[in-house]
């Protein structure tokens, strides 16, 4: 009995989740944050925000169709995909156009922020253990990025939270049923961010590695379910536009005499001249003369294009745009010495590597505006979980989190 007693004693205590604390204080930071910003600034309606899927709502409400993406009638538009527009255009049409649609959209955003918390603890406890998982869901919740993506009116908080529940879903895609929903959730979210395109099929591709198949049906039930959105295109704007319509305006904007930023007050919106040409050449013309005159500065400035590659490259992992965010510098840097520590596992390495990889490559070429880099901040959070609680441990003495792949891993 003294041995049992004895043993009893001195056996490690096992890890309780704290995640029922960190949705507390993640509800908590983001409602705090989110009053002292509207104290502290005028609250205006979504019109007044300048943000273009605002505007595509508009006309949507006032029945102009999916148009006018620069706050004035100007025909049918594919500058976007229609996933948000839509949904933004439900809240007006539900709570006005007034600042009860602001208070309400941005109200949505801090749930599904709330959400990504979550699934990020969650993640994290059944790649990394419990350690990890609590780590992560606490820097999900506190951290600087996470708290301010709820206050811009866009898609940023749900393509996060598609991306890391991919993620999290990731080695559970085995079967034909699996792969055919995976097809479909992929086409959905492809319609509210199209920068999610490379990555949900890069983990789409991991798991047929995984499960020793080609995830054809998965490619095929995309293509079905997101095919009349380019049907849509050809039918309304005679042209071949897949995704979006404007890669070659956002070329323009982020290189010829710009400094890797988007310059002020050049959109068709708030410049006169822009304004003339959108109207007089059409989104079509307009874009595609936007990108011939990108792609010849590209051609006879290789060397400032690397330039500015470069540093949209540093601007896009601290977080930057203009200014440095020295939060999610934090966050990289740890997030990336997380993802190092990963290779012993090298299916789980290739996971989180895939969209790393993938998800910026955009940006690189044109500007990192901030609220593009939160889309990946979930995945950041776990990764810079793993690297401090790897730290901690080696600290303790005790054994490093063992990272944890298999398809019926805990949750």
């Amino acid at each position: 009995m003294p041995t049992a007693v004895g043993t009893q004693a001195i056996a490690p205590t096992a890890t309780r989740s704290h995640l029922r604390w960190i949705v507390v204080v993640a509800v908590a930071a983001r409602v705090l944050l989110t009053a002292f910003y509207f104290r502290s600034n005028h609250v205006l309606a979504p019109g007044g925000l300048g943000y273009e899927n605002v505007s595509i709502a508009l006309a949507l409400l006032a029945g102009r169709g999916f148009s006018s993406p620069f706050f004035f009638p100007s025909g049918p538009t594919a500058f976007m995909p229609p996933g948000y527009p839509v949904l933004i255009a439900g809240f007006m049409r539900v709570l006005g156009t007034g600042i009860a649609a602001t208070i309400g959209l941005t109200a949505f955003q801090i749930l599904l922020s709330v959400v990504t918390v979550v699934v990020v603890q969650k993640a994290a406890r059944r790649y990394l253990g419990m350690r990890t998982g609590n780590l992560a869901g606490l820097f999900c919740a506190l951290a600087e990025p996470f708290l301010i993506a709820p206050l811009y009116i866009w898609d940023t908080c749900l393509s996060a939270l598609i991306l890391v529940a991919a993620i999290a879903v990731a080695p559970d895609i085995r079967r034909r049923r699996d792969f055919a929903l995976a097809g479909l959730g992929c086409a959905i979210a492809v319609l509210i961010n199209s920068a999610l395109l490379f990555p949900l099929l890069g983990i789409i591709a991991w798991a047929a590695w995984r499960a020793r198949t080609t995830p054809w049906l998965a490619f095929l039930v995309f293509a079905i379910a997101f095919s009349p959105w380019p049907i849509r295109n050809f039918a309304t704007m005679h042209a071949f536009i897949p995704l979006r319509s404007n890669l070659g305006y956002e070329l323009w904007h982020g290189n010829p005499g710009s400094d890797g930023e988007t310059p002020a007050f050049s959109t068709p919106g708030v410049n006169a001249r822009e304004h003339s040409l959108y109207v007089s050449e059409g989104e079509v013309g307009y874009m595609r003369e936007k990108g011939s005159l990108a792609k010849a500065w590209i051609a006879m400035h290789p060397a400032e294009f690397a330039r500015l590659t470069g540093r949209r490259f540093i601007r896009f992992w601290t977080g930057s745009s203009r200014s440095p965010a020295p939060m999610t510098a934090s966050l990289s840097v740890a997030a990336f010495i997380g993802l190092a520590l990963l290779w012993r596992s090298r299916p789980l390495f290739v996971l989180f590597a895939i969209p790393l990889a993938l998800f910026p490559l955009p940006y690189y070429i044109t500007h990192p505006d901030v609220r593009f880099q939160f889309v990946i901040d979930p995945l950041l959070a776990i990764l810079a979980g793993y690297a401090c609680e790897s730290f901690f441990a080696w600290c303790a003495r005790r054994p490093a989190p063992s990272p944890e792949v298999a398809s019926d891993a805990g949750n």
